[in-house]
């Protein structure tokens, strides 16, 4: 890395016990940063560790329900315990859903609210001053959809809308001084959130041209070393994603609309949606 944003010492993943925060975790591991390894799954997490610990790596396992109110302070201070100085926090947790949106339930939006914005928010609220001490970074795992509206995902799109503008408004805040903030921002990825979204999730013309995992990682790993706040991955992806900003906001949501609709029948999601 270069020497303004030095290899992470320590690094806390949420969403770590599949997809993209257990690759990622796996991969800082590789590099000889200490991974703290978050999510609900507890034996996911503890052969995560014993996969990183039998390669050389380090991890340590935190287990957390980021949906619970007021879970993103117990995993801070379960962090504070183990004494391991954090200098990278990754906000990978989080799911979606796909369908009309009056047929959520009700519990899986504010679930999804919980993980997706509110948690992240208190979790970055907490250990930015820390990491302002460090010169630490901040990377949260936004997506594509944060850049329009997603009509039949539009409360997943928002809480991504969201993660876009408070990680680009920090890296304005903190540059400069000494903490680096930055969003992720990858297209439809083979990961088991795709199957937590819903059934007709993959028959969408969206969600028939996917990245890897290790697509995802290898950018998430670059913007970890670069100045800039948002790195959208895939260049097709790049194209997309700034061409909504020269087209009417309406026309730009009806192209989302006959992209992300369901093919046939309406899907349907399970309140229990979620990953583990």
């Amino acid at each position: 890395m270069s020497p303004r944003h030095p290899r992470p010492r320590v690094a806390l993943l949420t969403g770590a016990s599949s997809g993209i925060g257990e690759a990622l975790a796996a991969a800082l591991a590789a590099q000889g940063t200490h991974v703290l390894l978050t999510a609900r799954s507890v034996p996911r997490l503890e052969a995560l560790r014993g996969r990183i610990e039998a390669a050389g790596g380090r991890a340590t396992v935190v287990p957390a329900d980021l949906a619970a109110p007021g879970a993103a302070r117990r995993l801070f201070d379960d962090v504070e315990r183990l004494a391991l100085p954090v200098d990278l926090l990754v906000n990978n947790a989080g799911f979606g859903f796909h369908g009309g949106f009056e047929t959520e339930a009700p519990a899986h939006v504010s679930d999804m609210l919980q993980v997706n914005v509110v948690a992240l928010t208190e979790l970055t609220h907490q250990f930015v001053p820390a990491l302002l001490a460090r010169r630490g970074t901040v990377l949260n795992i936004a997506s594509t959809v944060a850049f329009q509206p997603a009509p039949f995902m539009a409360a997943y799109g928002a809480t991504k809308a969201y993660v876009l503008s408070l990680s680009e408004a920090l890296w304005a805040e903190y540059h400069g001084r000494g903490l680096h903030v930055a969003a992720l921002c990858p297209g439809p990825v083979e990961t088991p959130f795709l199957d937590a979204a819903g059934p007709g999730v993959r028959s969408t013309a969206v969600f028939r041209r996917l990245l890897t995992v290790a697509d995802v990682v290898d950018a998430a790993l670059a913007a970890l070393e670069s100045r800039g706040p948002t790195r959208i991955v895939g260049r097709l992806n790049q194209l997309m994603a700034q061409s909504a900003r020269f087209s009417p906001r309406a026309l730009t949501a009806r192209i989302s609309a006959a992209l992300l609709a369901p093919v046939g029948t309406r899907a349907t999601q399970s309140p229990t949606g979620r990953l583990p």
